[in-house]
């Protein structure tokens, strides 16, 4: 068995590859390690499946993300940092507009580094308000998986109905959506 990967070692080959029609590796690794896994066996990891899959064909995947992992994001601690920022750009462009008030040229080259920056402020704001609604959807999306998840678990309780709702789901015109899911 020296030549054999550490999934045919287990036994869990024909598994993982059914498993990857329909979840991300990261998602087979938790799936495998948490219901599948012999008693001391060592844990396999995201990249063992991404290595067994590509070496048994499956490298054009409509899913070919390995990990399902969502970056964290604090919108509303952004958008009080850009606040900060701008009372004290706003205090401190007082201060300094009242010692050159009578300087025209400083005036004018003043008021264009500010504007600079406040536009760079605005640009900061724009992004932080995109990225909060790539988090909102991100989390409703795993809050589907999750509801998923559940449905799949018991689904795996009656293996001739949930083979049944695969064949439609495979057959139905939305079947690439509920994948990405």
């Amino acid at each position: 068995m020296a030549g054999q990967s550490k999934i045919d070692k287990l036994g869990l080959g024909a598994k993982v590859l059914a498993l990857r029609q329909d979840l991300t590796c990261e998602e087979i690794a938790d799936e495998i390690n948490n219901r599948y896994l012999p008693a001391g066996a060592e844990p396999v990891n995201k990249m063992t499946i991404s290595r067994y899959c590509t070496s048994h064909g499956m490298t054009d995947m409509n899913r070919n993300d390995i990990s399902k992992s969502v970056t964290n994001f604090d919108a509303l601690g952004e958008a009080c940092k850009v606040r900060d920022r701008l009372v004290k750009r706003t205090n401190k462009m007082e201060r300094f507009l009242d010692e050159i008030k009578e300087d025209e040229e400083k005036l004018s080259e003043y008021a264009s580094i500010n504007n600079a920056y406040l536009n760079c402020l605005r640009q900061l704001n724009d992004l932080n308000e995109s990225v909060s609604k790539i988090q909102k959807e991100q989390l409703g999306m795993s809050k589907v998986r999750q509801v998923l998840g559940v449905v799949l678990t018991t689904l795996n309780k009656y293996p001739s109905v949930r083979a049944e709702i695969f064949e439609q789901l495979r057959n139905s015109e939305v079947y690439e959506t509920i994948r990405a899911i």
